[in-house]
């Protein structure tokens, strides 16, 4: 008989957040791989793979965009379990990058060319904060700019 305090119709309702698991190493979150099996390319993106991956690892299913589903195989069509894993965004990149990938400013430049991947890299001179300048400003929002500069105006909470 199963522990219903445990598991509901077979299925573990005490799963690893995700946001935890992520914090494992790498090496801990790829023993499952079985990479001597072929890649299975059903079509799809990698995000509709996020609830296999959840359930297979028993995991919750991540929000956002920091954890990614990392293809071990270098393959982003494929869709074999077995060569899946959960990953950060900095890991994800550095695997693409060291398997060949191009960085976003090589596929910048091949795409614009240099010049213009250049331009488009430039801050041309506008820092932070400047982006507002010259623009016509009401009499209350001058007052409230005068009054941060002084100091005069309580932070927000």
């Amino acid at each position: 008989m199963v522990d219903a305090h445990f598991c509901v119709y077979g299925i573990n309702k005490y799963m690893k957040d995700i946001t935890e698991y992520i914090n494992s190493p790498k090496t801990e979150r790829q023993q499952h791989l079985k990479l001597d099996e072929p890649c299975i390319e059903r079509g799809g993106q990698s995000m509709y793979l996020k609830g296999l991956l959840a359930h297979l690892h028993d995991t919750t299913i991540p929000s956002g965009k920091k954890i990614h589903v990392g293809h071990a195989c270098h393959n982003g069509a494929c869709s074999n379990p077995n060569h899946l894993y959960w990953g950060t965004a900095s890991e994800n990149r550095l695997d693409e990058v060291s398997n060949g990938g191009t960085s976003i400013w090589e596929r910048t430049v091949e795409k614009h060319g240099l010049e213009k991947a250049k331009e488009m890299f430039s801050r041309n001179g506008n820092s932070n904060g400047s982006g507002n300048k010259g623009k016509a400003k009401s009499e209350e929002h001058r007052r409230n700019i005068a009054l941060n500069h002084k100091g005069g105006r309580p932070k927000k909470k």
